[in-house]
């Protein structure tokens, strides 16, 4: 729900195209790019690099498939070097390069915070930082799927949604090349841009299709899933979420899980947490065709921006990682994303996304 702020051409096959992230066609049966085949899920865990280390090494789940990360268009924190806040700000460390650097044959997903930027970026006083982002990410040479203002219509985001959506244009047209303002870059072919709903009451109650840039301009569609304490806010979230699935079927684009955790309520210490959060959220990904599912693997509890009560962020996060201290839910994970259906770091990651090495 709250996440932490802080593509020439006539020749070039089927999946040259998805990779290079063309323009479908409205209604085409083109896979989307970096889109596994059906059936097929990327498991990708976050969302900080002390936790994502911690899980790759602990959890005895094999390798994910990709690392979940956040930056602002603002200040671009955690590209070119580790970022980490202090006090209310501390929510863990991001870190690009470390995932460039150690986790190879994986897939990056980023979340690209905007809010209080719109006007920026609409007025161009941000190319510079876009096409600054552009290049960090071209240069990683891995595929990115990159949430451009992540939870659109969400309140606490509260964005307008016009100047949302000229705002996601211009930040894709520059990333792909079309000249914005005096100059252009060199198309970025290895970000694909993903179009996140919080699935929950909108801003100012207006239909989610009011954000959005336009099947030009959207590569995937994604959801937020995290577990509610009342069951009036978990009939909210599961109408939104059912509705978000049609409006990705109808559109033709894949589905994406972004962020997701049981919080406090389900936490992987409790005996019911697998029964209550985990199975059901599984059970959803497999009838709905998710083609990636973002798990927050983190100890909420020992940073102060999820767990200090004067910092006016709810607190009720708890610890998530499926392998914390008292699990319930660690052998049942292992089974789980050993299964096929789960794509892990690797050659044949890259082979069913068709990304070239």
């Amino acid at each position: 729900m709250i996440s932490r702020m802080p593509i020439m051409l006539a020749t070039i096959a089927f999946c040259g195209l998805a990779q290079l992230g063309w323009p479908a066609e409205i209604g085409s049966s083109r896979p989307a790019k970096f889109e596994p085949p059906d059936h097929k899920t990327i498991l990708i865990i976050g969302q900080t690099r002390d936790e994502f280390s911690d899980y790759v090494h602990t959890a005895g789940a094999g390798q994910p498939g990709g690392y979940m990360f956040y930056t602002s268009l603002n200040h671009l924190e955690g590209l070119t070097s580790p970022s980490k806040g202090a006090g209310c700000q501390d929510a863990g460390v991001e870190d690009l390069q470390d995932w460039v650097d150690h986790y190879p044959e994986s897939v990056g997903q980023v979340g690209l915070y905007i809010v209080d930027q719109l006007s920026s970026i609409n007025s161009g006083a941000l190319d510079a930082n876009i096409k600054r982002l552009a290049e960090i990410l071209r240069k990683t040479n891995k595929p990115i799927l990159m949430r451009i203002g992540y939870e659109f219509d969400g309140e606490w985001n509260a964005y307008e949604p016009e100047a949302y959506v000229a705002a996601w244009r211009r930040i894709v047209d520059i990333f792909r090349g079309k000249r914005v303002g005096e100059e252009s870059i060199v198309p970025v072919t290895n970000v694909a841009f993903v179009w996140h709903s919080a699935v929950w009451k909108t801003f100012h109650n207006q239909p989610i299709s009011a954000w959005y840039p336009g099947d030009n301009y959207v590569d995937w569609v994604a959801i937020s899933w995290f577990a509610w304490s009342d069951k009036e806010s978990r009939n909210v979230s599961e109408t939104a979420r059912n509705k978000f699935a049609a409006f990705a079927k109808e559109h033709n684009k894949p589905l994406m899980i972004a962020e997701s955790a049981p919080k406090s309520y389900y936490a992987p210490a409790r005996s019911d947490s697998w029964d209550g959060w985990f199975e059901p959220l599984l059970v959803w990904i497999r009838h709905n065709n998710v083609k990636v599912f973002s798990y927050i693997n983190q100890n909420w509890d020992a940073q102060p921006m999820w767990h200090d009560p004067s910092c006016k962020t709810p607190t009720d996060w708890g610890d998530t990682r499926v392998q914390a201290p008292g699990s319930t839910v660690l052998k049942a994970w292992q089974k789980t994303v050993r299964e096929k259906r789960f794509l892990g770091a690797g050659p044949q990651l890259y082979k069913a996304i068709g990304f070239p090495k």
